[in-house]
Formats: C-alpha cells, structure tokens, sequence
C-alpha cells in the first residue's frame, strides 16, 4: 500500500519508480494499493504506525495487517523508500513474496 498525497512534489517524483521493468514484473504477483492521505484520511490514519507522513510504503497481508517487519530498515521513517532510485523498493517487494503474505 502506497499512502500518498497530491500536493507533495515527493510523491509525485516517487511515481517514476513503479514505471521500472523490475517492479512491473514484480507488481504481477502483488496487489497494488493507493491511498490518497488526504481524501482517505481514515486509512492513512489506521496504516500510521510511526507518522503520518507521505509517501509510506507498507506490505499488507490479505487481510489488511501491516507486516511491520517488512519496512525500510529505516529507525524513524521506517515506510520511507528513497524516490529516487527503484532498487530499495525492488527488495521490499522480493522480500514480501519469499515471506508470501
């Protein structure tokens, strides 16, 4: 789940990675979600764990529960990736099909 705002020029820059072959291929094996912070301020509040900051990048199992394991390996944004460069959200998603949620 990818929490996001409109308005925040992070997140606009951040869209460029998902358009990566690697993610493509990889988003075939997984469920996609956008949440937009401000017009569903109630999710982006429930999938808040440490700030209700954007972009956040969560994995979900099927029933919605955040796998807080599975995170950025960051000790204050932990659902922060880099924008810039597709390769740390490659791992979390090869890293959340070997776990298969």
């Amino acid at each position: 789940m990818l929490v996001h705002a409109t308005w925040c020029p992070t997140c606009r820059a951040f869209r460029s990675v998902f358009f990566e072959r690697r993610v493509e291929v990889l988003s075939q094996k997984l469920i996609f979600v956008l949440v937009d912070r401000d017009q569903e301020s109630e999710i982006s509040q429930a999938y808040a764990p440490d700030g209700d900051y954007v972009p956040r990048s969560m994995i979900l199992s099927p029933e919605g529960v955040l796998q807080g394991a599975l995170n950025s390996g960051r000790s204050d944004y932990r659902y922060f990736l880099p924008v810039e460069n597709p390769g740390p959200l490659i791992d979390l998603l090869k890293r959340a099909l070997e776990i298969r949620i």
